[in-house]
């Protein structure tokens, strides 16, 4: 009697090689709903929590919260939440991404083992989806690890469709490379890092339009509060001190692998 004919596992992407989490990129993105919050951060408290070379480009520093609804992607759907970072590598500018949390752990693991993301599980709440209530003027997530501590709440209120060409004439809007920091230690002791370097990955979002053709781009109002002082995940590090602007869209991109940033 023979049992199932085992699938061939051919050549793994990732380790360990019996039980890979994701497949080998690019990775595709399809009806994403990023909503993002552009804030002022004091420089000096988020300091700590950069990479050697890398520093914010302006004082105060221009930061980032960002809530992602992914319903269709290689990794399945999900939720995840981040903050960045505006920065500068010698003479290039980044978004630099310090912190980082998903409700799944393929792209979790992925984050971590291919561009250094500082991915964590965490539980995520968004108001586009699974809403059991009534329904508000906001768009909304939640960010709490473990469940109760609350690292975020971010809200957006979009208030009117954004032309390409005012979104182009907007600096906070400035679509720049994200910057991440991979270091892989040594599997052995008294050895360095096998990994250190900093990855740039340039993803150009494609919006999706209407009926009348115009973007599925909006701009509004929108409100960052990051919560408790958790020592495990120092989201309140990067408080904002002045909300500078707010966007919601629905795109479809490519994750594509990255480029080494050499330190100055």
């Amino acid at each position: 009697m023979t049992g199932p004919v085992p699938m061939p596992v051919g050549d793994p992407v990732s380790m360990p090689f019996a039980a890979p989490l994701y497949p080998p990129p690019p990775y595709e993105f399809r009806a994403a709903r990023q909503t993002w919050v552009v804030y002022e951060a004091d420089p000096a408290g988020l300091a700590a929590y950069l990479p050697a070379g890398v520093e914010p480009d302006s004082d105060p520093a221009v930061c980032a919260a960002w809530a992602c609804h992914y319903p269709t992607s290689t990794f399945g759907p999900y939720l995840e939440a981040y903050l960045v970072v505006r920065v500068r590598v010698g003479e290039e500018r980044f978004w630099y991404q310090p912190v980082i949390v998903t409700d799944a752990e393929a792209p979790m693991a992925a984050g971590r083992e291919l561009w250094g993301y500082g991915k964590k599980l965490a539980h995520l709440t968004w108001s586009g989806r699974d809403v059991g209530g009534p329904g508000t003027e906001q768009l909304a997530m939640t960010v709490e690890r473990p469940r109760g501590v609350r690292l975020m709440t971010l809200t957006m209120q979009p208030e009117r469709l954004l032309p390409p060409e005012e979104l182009l004439s907007l600096e906070t809007a400035e679509m720049l490379p994200t910057l991440s920091h991979r270091l892989v230690p040594a599997s052995e002791a008294g050895r360095p890092p096998l990994v250190d370097e900093l990855v740039a990955v340039d993803v150009r979002a494609r919006s999706h339009r209407g009926a009348d053709g115009r973007l599925e781009l909006w701009r509004g109002r929108g409100a960052v509060e990051l919560g408790s002082a958790s020592a495990a995940d120092p989201w309140h590090v990067f408080a904002p001190l002045r909300v500078l602007d707010a966007f919601t869209s629905t795109t479809d991109f490519t994750l594509p692998l990255g480029r080494v940033v050499p330190r100055p």
